[in-house]
């Protein structure tokens, strides 16, 4: 009945949308109507170990460049139109640090996320704040399927604030400091772990 009721909510949502063109991601949020979607399956990590063994990449790095989107759509019978299909915003980071990885300081990485400005609304199906030009974070990467670029491990489980970073504020969540719009997705013992190993 579950799975059910999130189908149908889902598709209660992509009928609001049309097709529409947008490049450039939008970082004044204030005026945005905020729509998540449900995420999908996820691996869960409940110790540094195990989210470290499943990494590709550790990192600290700095988002350097104003995002970019990519938003999909797809016709789809019931409604009869193209509907959002997905989003994706892109930017990349700078690494500052190198915990894990054939990386070094100074390389930059191409790093994917779930979300989009589509037209009055923040659309994300991700757990985690948008990537915001100047903000610096630890990161546990992996690949994607197509090799391109990084996407955080398990959405919120793969990003941790540095501490006492002062981080850039959206008009989204009052969590910006903790990467997530809701602190029931920031894994506390995780970044106790990290806060205790990396020193941070």
């Amino acid at each position: 009945m579950k799975k059910i009721i999130i189908s149908f909510l889902t598709l209660s949502i992509l009928i609001l949308f049309t097709s529409c063109s947008v490049t450039e991601e939008t970082e004044e949020f204030s005026n945005l109507n905020f729509v998540q979607w449900g995420e999908g399956n996820y691996l869960q990590f409940f110790d540094l170990e195990s989210l470290e063994n499943y990494s590709e990449i550790v990192v600290v790095g700095t988002f350097i460049e104003e995002s970019t989107q990519e938003i999909k759509y797809k016709y789809m019978d019931i409604f009869d139109k193209e509907v959002l299909f997905s989003v994706k915003s892109f930017n990349e980071i700078e690494i500052t640090k190198v915990f894990k990885g054939d990386v070094n300081v100074g390389d930059t990485l191409k790093i994917g996320q779930e979300y989009a400005v589509v037209e009055d609304r923040f659309v994300t199906e991700s757990a985690l704040t948008p990537m915001m030009k100047g903000d610096t974070w630890i990161f546990f990467l992996e690949p994607s399927d197509n090799g391109e670029y990084y996407y955080c491990v398990s959405y919120s489980e793969g990003r941790y604030p540095v501490k006492d970073f002062v981080y850039t504020r959206i008009a989204l969540t009052e969590n910006e400091d903790l990467g997530v719009y809701d602190v029931k997705d920031f894994k506390e013992e995780i970044y106790n772990e990290i806060l205790e190993k990396y020193d941070f």
